[in-house]
């Protein structure tokens, strides 16, 4: 665990839960994800619940550009699966990238390479998640 991001494995159902703490750098938010993917490997678990409510800094659009091209193919080759991301965040967070042209409403992104889905609530989050993760 470090001073900004924590990341936690629950079994049943599998889960990967990333939490922010506090607003992150760009230096530490890309850690935090090289964190999520070790622990994902560690854990063979593609299911991550992804709590950015902390964080209301959108990042330079360069770095969703990395996560969507470079990043999340490179989870999917390492878990030899499609990833499933449910990212929680305040409303105003996902307002400003829509309006950047980044998230959308779209639930999918790239369904051969990643799921993602878009959420301001833990409960839609997870019940997102459990339509594709194995039941408990």
């Amino acid at each position: 665990m470090n001073q900004f991001y924590t990341v936690q494995y629950q079994a049943h159902p599998p889960l990967v839960r990333g939490v922010v703490l506090r607003p992150l750098s760009i230096a530490e938010f890309t850690e935090a994800c090289e964190l999520l993917l070790t622990e994902s490997q560690a854990r063979q678990c593609p299911y991550w619940l992804l709590d950015g409510r902390a964080d209301e800094n959108t990042r330079p659009l360069n770095m969703y550009e990395w996560l969507g091209e470079d990043f999340l193919p490179r989870v999917h080759r390492a878990l030899g699966t499609v990833p499933c991301l449910a990212f929680m965040a305040q409303p105003k967070f996902w307002q400003a990238l829509q309006a950047q042209g980044y998230a959308n409403d779209a639930p999918t992104l790239q369904p051969s390479v990643f799921r993602a889905g878009w959420f301001i609530d833990e409960a839609a989050a997870l019940t997102w998640l459990d339509q594709f993760r194995p039941p408990s």
